[in-house]
């Protein structure tokens, strides 16, 4: 009677494991067929997982700014290809290149950001 409840067990931990890898997205809302250069002001760098997330305050070319957002892929990745949690600070000078999101709005995924010192850090997409 233990060794099938273990079975059972078992079977309905892999069932519910498929579903939730699906509810994870897809990076189908960024247009990577279209990179841009995006430059600014860095406000945040977000190091967490599942996304890490960048916010950048961009001139709008009339005398103001307006803010985008823009993540990238998880902690370990950007780890393993040599990033660290103070690899980017906030108030520094970057230039990024991004995948914007297809639907227009000031955002998208970062793909490798120049810091005012000519460092470049990517993550191996680009």
């Amino acid at each position: 009677m233990k060794s099938s409840m273990v079975g059972v067990l078992a079977a309905a931990l892999a069932l519910g494991v498929p579903g939730a890898a699906m509810a994870h997205h897809s990076a189908a809302s960024f247009d990577r067929s279209k990179p841009l250069v995006v430059a600014g002001t860095l406000k945040v760098f977000e190091w967490a997982n599942p996304h890490t997330w960048m916010t950048v305050t961009v001139p709008d070319g009339k005398g103001g700014s307006e803010e985008w957002r823009l993540e990238g892929p998880s902690v370990s990745i950007l780890a393993r290809n040599g990033w660290k949690k103070d690899s980017v600070k906030p108030g520094e000078q970057v230039r990024l290149l991004v995948a914007p999101n297809r639907d227009g709005s000031k955002g998208g995924e970062f793909l490798t950001v120049k810091k005012a010192d000519g460092t470049v850090l990517k993550f191996g997409i680009v």
